[in-house]
């Protein structure tokens, strides 16, 4: 006689079932975070998947109101990279890029038009064995906000420092 699971196991008990974990992972920026071609990049601390809402449209029917999925909104995550000593910081380039505050003798550049600042970014979740099981892609993500951290003489933790990322979309690819 066959052993009824009566569908409880959720698959759990298949031998090729691998649990993703909160700690296998690494955020991909070009220059700044765990970029394999330059040594100065910023190995991250922290990071999210992305988060997507949507706008409601709502139609009067009637006596009721019907609602409707409407534009997705991606919501903004937050990268956590540990600030190591570098020759030039990676995240104050990519600030550069988009406004220098010294520029103009001084008085700041505000630079959207230019080049270079929108990124695309890669976020790699791994097994135990380290092989990629799934990857996600945020298009055109910039740095929304740059928290360098705060200081403080009683502490010997290790600084952070901190970019909310906002993009355009993610997908898994």
């Amino acid at each position: 006689m066959a052993r009824e699971t009566m569908g409880f196991d959720f698959g759990l008990d298949d031998s090729t079932t691998c649990f993703k974990r909160k700690n296998r992972w690494l955020f991909k920026i070009d220059g700044i975070s765990a970029d394999t071609k330059g040594i100065d990049s910023l190995p991250p601390s922290k990071a999210a998947r992305p988060s997507v809402s949507f706008k409601e449209l709502e139609a009067q029917h009637v006596t009721e109101t019907i609602y409707f999925p409407g534009k997705p909104e991606w919501k903004p995550i937050t990268l956590s990279l540990y600030d190591l000593k570098r020759n030039k910081h990676p995240i104050f380039e990519w600030l550069k890029q988009v406004y220098d505050p010294n520029g103009d003798g001084g008085n700041g550049t505000y630079k959207p038009s230019a080049d270079g600042w929108k990124k695309q970014c890669t976020l790699e979740m791994y097994d135990g064995c380290g092989n990629v099981i799934e990857t996600w892609t945020f298009d055109n993500a910039w740095p929304q906000s740059i928290e360098f951290g705060d200081l403080d003489m009683t502490s010997s933790e290790v600084l952070t420092c901190e970019v909310t990322l906002r993009y355009d979309r993610a997908y898994i690819s």
